[in-house]
């Protein structure tokens, strides 16, 4: 596999007393909404981070920022979650989309990438990585100009091919972590870091994978007699991964993947 991988199992600690604080990032979120996004709205947030969430699902994310927003009424120094309900089909979508997010929050200090937890057959591969390019192009003036920022994209890991997930993840990880590599070079010197974050079996998985099951323990048992040992994955560690990854304590750290897989 290209690109540099590190199989990192670990936990960062988060609460409101957590070393990681976010309050000087405006982090850009682009992705499903769904569980793993849910929990990243709410915990980099609460790491007082403001998140622009664009996706498409307009009146349930809308509603879920919402929610977020009433909780800084008694923590302000909790982020701001803001909703921009638009289409992100090619590149004049994309960057339309950062122009309205750039005036509706300022700035931009951080991408994270979610829209490949989204992909479910091998014909959204190519759109999607030329999709991915396109934003990481887009938002290169923005990040060259303050010289800082961090792209992060988030996907699934190729292990899951092992229970169930369809053999493309293996060659779009390839491609991905291809990508990060060499965004990660070419961005070097403008104090930008690219990283990656592949996730095991979480709950949003099982319900893309086998939607006719009916029960997420259900599922999760079946998956554990394929694979011995094999553990759900809980939104709230990739969240904490993700936190650090946006913080300014993984400056040094670039042109990696982080494996959250329980060992996997």
């Amino acid at each position: 596999m290209t690109g540099s991988e590190a199989a990192y199992n670990f936990k960062i600690p988060m609460s409101r007393d957590s070393a990681i604080r976010l309050q000087d990032k405006t982090i850009l979120l682009i992705g499903p909404f769904n569980g793993v996004t849910q929990a990243l709205l709410r915990t980099l947030t609460e790491l007082g981070a403001d998140i622009a969430f664009v996706n498409d699902q307009t009146p349930m994310a809308s509603k879920y920022c919402d929610g977020v927003n009433e909780a800084r009424e008694a923590r302000p120094d909790y982020g701001r979650a803001a909703h921009f309900g638009l289409p992100l089909r090619n590149e004049q979508d994309v960057r339309e989309a950062l122009g309205r997010v750039a005036e509706g929050i300022g700035r931009m200090d951080v991408l994270i990438d979610a829209s490949p937890l989204s992909w479910t057959a091998a014909s959204d591969v190519p759109h999607a990585l030329s999709f991915s390019g396109v934003v990481t192009a887009a938002l290169a003036p923005f990040f060259a100009a303050r010289q800082r920022g961090r792209i992060v994209y988030l996907f699934e890991d190729v292990c899951l091919s092992t229970v169930g997930a369809e053999k493309f993840v293996s060659s779009y990880q390839e491609e991905l972590c291809e990508h990060i590599s060499v965004s990660a070079m070419a961005f070097k010197d403008q104090c930008v870091t690219v990283n990656g974050v592949a996730v095991g079996v979480t709950e949003d998985f099982i319900l893309k994978h086998f939607p006719k099951s009916g029960s997420i323990k259900k599922s999760l048992l079946e998956l554990q007699g394929r694979c011995p040992g094999l553990k759900l994955l809980e939104n709230t560690d990739i969240a904490s991964s993700m936190a650090y990854l946006a913080s300014n304590a993984s400056g040094s750290l670039t042109g990696q993947v982080l494996r959250l897989t329980h060992g996997m």
